[in-house]
């Protein structure tokens, strides 16, 4: 199935929307990344859910997904984004990103967009997703660029009429993180993210 097939079947937000008219395309951007994961007949974690965004991308390519939340309110919305066909390749969690309930060393594929600049603790959160992964694994984790937090800026002050906020960690913090942690992290840079792929945990 080809990109274009992919992105007819999962349904724009009223964000989207708005990023497109501003000639940004955040779903294509989410897709690029996840086309760069290793082929696996693992789950792949997907953390956080958030509306569906990442998810709904994942069931489409992968045959198990497990996407967890601190809450699963936005559970129908996502219900929304997922092509039908795909929707029994994920399952849905409620979880706490600073106690993550899987074993140490046991993920194969993690996947963490856009989600560092909203937690509490982001160091401890990291720390948690560098626990689970397998020695064999790969973590991708990815945030906003200038151009991201400004153009969500515009969204929030358009669609909530307040702030976006912008968090307590910064990408180059991220990657210290993660470059202490495992022997290979490369990076791509999108429009609206830059993202690392880490791999060979030490």
């Amino acid at each position: 199935m080809d990109i274009e097939t992919f992105l007819d079947l999962i349904p724009q937000s009223q964000s989207d929307q708005l990023l497109t008219t501003w000639g940004f395309d955040l779903v294509r951007e989410y897709f690029d990344v996840a086309q760069q994961l290793p082929p696996t007949n693992s789950p792949v974690i997907e953390l956080a859910t958030g509306t569906g965004r990442m998810c709904a991308i994942l069931s489409c390519m992968f045959p198990s997904t497990i996407s967890g939340d601190i809450s699963l309110a936005d559970l129908p919305r996502t219900l929304q984004r997922v092509p039908k066909q795909f929707l029994s390749n994920i399952q849905f969690l409620q979880l706490n990103m600073e106690n993550l309930p899987f074993c140490s060393d046991s993920i194969i594929s993690l996947v963490c967009m856009n989600t560092m600049h909203e937690v509490e603790h982001p160091q401890k959160c990291l720390q948690e997703m560098i626990r689970v992964m397998s020695p064999d694994g790969t973590l991708v984790v990815g945030d906003f660029n200038r151009a991201g937090f400004n153009a969500m800026q515009k969204i929030h002050e358009i669609v909530y009429h307040n702030d976006h906020h912008k968090g307590f960690i910064s990408n180059n913090e991220i990657k210290k993180i993660l470059v202490s942690s495992f022997h290979s992290v490369r990076s791509i840079t999108t429009p609206l993210n830059i993202t690392y792929f880490s791999s060979l945990k030490k």
